[in-house]
Order: C-alpha cells, then structure tokens, then sequence
C-alpha cells in the first residue's frame, strides 16, 4: 500500500473511530438524561403499572395514550433495562421482583393522585378498536348498519352479495337497505368481508391494554391481582363489621358506640322479660294491656259456644262491614250509647272471665 492510500486509509479508520465514539458518547449521554428523568418521574408518582407493548399495535397504543393523559396520567413507553436501573439508582424498594415481569420495550403509566388499584381500574376501562384482518376471530357480532356505505355501484354490489348484505343503488352510492350481521362470535373473518369492514370504515375488533404489574410503596402486584370487585368488598366490609359489633356488643367491650347498642339491648330484653311476668312499669304497660286484652278476645271466643260471657264476638263479615259504615251515619247521640253499651258488656265479660 502506497504512503498516500496508507494515510487515507488511517484517516478514514479514525475518523469512524471518532463516529463510533461520539455514537456511544451520545447515546450514554441520552441514557444518562432519560435515566434522571425516570428518577424525577417516580419521585412525583403515588403509583405506576406497566402494560405489555407486545402485539399492540402503533396506532391504538397511541389512542391508549391519549385517552390516558386526558384523565392526567403519564405514558412512557421505556426500555426495560433503562427503567430498572434507574429504579435501582433511586433505591426503589421491590426492583428484584420488577425484573422478570418488564418485557422489553415497556408502556409504564404513572400517577400522582390515585392508588395502584384505582389506576389498574382506569387503565382497564380504556380500550381502542382496531381494523379486521384475514384470519381474525370474532368475538361479537358484527354488524353492517343500515345507511348509505359511500361506495359507489359497480363491481362492489356483487360483494354485497355474496356475503349476503341486502343493497341497492341509490344515486351516487350502495345503499345498505338493513342491519345485518356479517359474523357471528367464534367465526373467522374471510378476506373479502375484511376488505369490505376496512373500505366501510367499521373497527370492530376492541384492543385492551394487557397489564403486567403494578407497583405502589414497595408493593409488587401481578395484574391479575390488580382487579377490584367494589360492590363486593363493600358488602364483605359491612358483613364484617355488623358481625364485630354483635360480638362486642354480647362480650361488653367497653367502647362507646358498642356501649350505647349493650344499653338499647339491654333495654329491650328488660322490656321483655317485664311484659312476659306482668310487671306493669309506665313502658310495659301498654304491651301488657294489650296481650290481655288480645288472651280475653281469643278466649271469649273460644268459650262463647259453651259459656255465655254476656260478651258477642263476632267474625264480621263484608255484609256486616257495610252495615257498619252505614251505622256511622246515625246521630252521634246514638252512637255514643251504643259505644256505652258496648264497653259495659265488655266490663262484663272481663268480670265472668277474671272473676
């Protein structure tokens, strides 16, 4: 090799040296600031959850995005080696058990407000619609709506109709004349009905992000962990605190709202247990009358037949009820001494039955 080429030839090597040197400088350089900016991210977040980017497409992760930052959370999608030495770098409690599961590349949702179940929860209800491919099975029906489909008459009538979509050519235009379902659940979607959703416009197939863990004050939780049932925790936590209050309440335990529930108890089984031997108190004696007043109906009753009380008991019939609405027509006068005579035949009958 002559001195020039040879000098060339140096010169070309250093010069892709120095390349490959400031390369690496620039991309240290840029790991090193997306690092920091990892570590200012997780020193502001209450929380964060990781969503697998795998087999989510470019255009519904961007609609996932967007709809995500409208409810003032932040999306970052992030390597996974980047992220776990920044967490490292930061002293992130868990980071070992973060290792397995962070795919690489990783969409990392981060918030300040809300807990790691709340997030879970919202990053659950977030879906995107993506367009039928050959292949795909459905899960739903799809439906074509009625309506005009934009496309023009030709050729495109004898698709309608092989798959069996009722048309016709109305002006400028295919117009489908009804709703009609074009593939039930489980069923696989053929290429020319994939062609014909996509020209139409209809998505009908729901992406959902797919978590993988969420992380809050040390706590490493698997997705799938990451599901709440609200109505039925509710209803366990009230199940389980009416059941500490009856225990507190039969064991005394010497707490105010568990003293005030011994007292009410206390109180009625007083009441009770005062009305069953007859004790006659200003409270219980409304009950006790009562009761008594009900034993001497049934047992005049029982004994008319037999005995006579010089009381009636009469199972009023609907004849008599009317009758009796007709009475109450009467004078009051009258009514009055019949009121009379009926509580002296009582006092009677009470007399013949207690002596």
């Amino acid at each position: 090799m002559r001195g020039r080429t040879r000098r060339l030839y140096e010169k070309a090597l250093k010069d892709m040296k120095r390349a490959r040197e400031e390369r690496v400088r620039k991309s240290i350089e840029a790991k090193a600031a997306l690092a920091e900016e990892i570590k200012k991210i997780l020193r502001g977040s209450r929380s964060f959850v990781v969503i697998s980017a795998t087999r989510l497409p470019g255009s519904q992760f961007l609609e996932i995005k967007r709809k995500l930052e409208a409810k003032g959370l932040r999306v970052n999608m992030i390597k996974g080696k980047v992220f776990l030495k920044a967490a490292a770098d930061l002293g992130l409690k868990g980071v070992e058990k973060m290792e397995p599961m962070v795919t690489n590349p990783s969409i990392f949702i981060f918030s300040s407000d809300h807990n790691v179940f709340e997030l879970g929860e919202i990053v659950r209800s977030i879906k995107a619609y993506r367009k039928a491919k050959p292949g795909d099975k459905t899960d739903a029906e799809i439906v074509i709506p009625a309506g005009p489909t934009g496309i023009p008459p030709g050729p495109m009538i004898s698709v309608f109709g092989r798959l069996k979509i009722p048309v016709q050519p109305r002006g400028s235009e295919i117009h489908v004349i009804r709703d009609t379902v074009v593939a039930k659940p489980g069923q696989e979607i053929s290429p020319e009905l994939a062609s014909l959703l996509n020209k139409l416009g209809i998505t009908p197939f729901i992406v959902k992000p797919n978590l993988v863990f969420g992380y809050e004050d040390g706590l490493v939780i698997p997705g799938e962990n990451l599901v709440l049932d609200i109505e039925g925790t509710r209803k366990t936590l009230i199940d389980a605190i009416s059941r500490g209050y009856a225990l507190a309440t039969e064991l005394v335990i010497p707490d105010k709202i568990v003293m005030e529930m011994v007292i009410r108890k206390a109180y009625m089984r007083a009441l009770s247990i005062s009305t069953e031997i007859g004790l006659v108190t200003p409270e219980s004696a409304p009950e006790i009358i009562r009761r008594a007043y009900a034993k001497a109906l049934a047992l005049a009753q029982a004994l008319q037949g037999s005995v006579d009380l010089g009381l009636k008991v009469v199972a009023e019939t609907k004849a008599q009820e009317q009758a009796k609405k007709e009475e109450k027509k009467e004078p009051a006068e009258e009514e009055k001494e019949k009121k009379e005579v009926s509580e002296e035949e009582l006092e009677q009958g009470l007399s013949a039955l207690f002596g």
